[in-house]
């Protein structure tokens, strides 16, 4: 007789393991990149003597706590990539973290087309850029972010499971 108990138990565990890990680093992770982005704003407007983007309904203008929920979205769409293409796949930290930084991109303006359009409140918006809800010098940006995250789940702290972690030289010789 063919039991599927222990396949289901393998799966439910995988899933369990990816949640736990994901709540971990959203709940890490997140508001650091919200400060990160003060940051940066805060330095675009140095450099250029404007914000870099405003936030239109925030009483505050240049930063909004609103936010924080793309951020925790970007910590997920990161541990996803990680968990579900790039360690399956060993993907090198140079292609990891350009693949990042363009997905994240691409997200920002996705989540800002979407606050405006589909829900009425815009989050972000670059003036004078073409995309509205980002801009093209923002791959700098994202491309910081993604490498503090990497530097954050795999060398700092370790927030992602032993199976990333380099193999053991002793095993090999062996």
């Amino acid at each position: 007789m063919i039991s599927l108990d222990l396949p289901m138990q393998a799966f439910w565990r995988r899933v369990a393991m990816y949640l736990r890990i994901l709540l971990t680093q959203v709940l890490y992770i997140a508001p650091l990149f919200w400060f990160m982005e003060l940051a940066q704003n805060v330095a675009w407007r140095q450099v250029n003597g404007d914000w870099g983007w405003v936030f239109p309904e925030s009483p505050y203008h240049w930063f909004s706590f609103g936010s924080l929920i793309l951020w925790a979205g970007c910590v997920g769409l990161l541990w996803s990539l990680h968990f579900f293409w790039f360690y399956p796949r060993r993907v090198k930290v140079w292609t990891r973290l350009g693949i990042g930084m363009v997905v994240c991109w691409a997200g920002e303006w996705f989540g800002g087309y979407m606050a405006a359009n589909v829900f009425g409140h815009p989050l972000q918006v670059w003036p004078g850029s073409p995309l509205v809800y980002v801009h093209y010098s923002a791959l700098f940006f994202w491309l910081s972010n993604c490498i503090v995250y990497h530097l954050l789940t795999v060398n700092v702290v370790d927030l992602t499971p032993a199976y990333d972690a380099p193999p053991d030289v002793g095993a090999q010789t062996a």
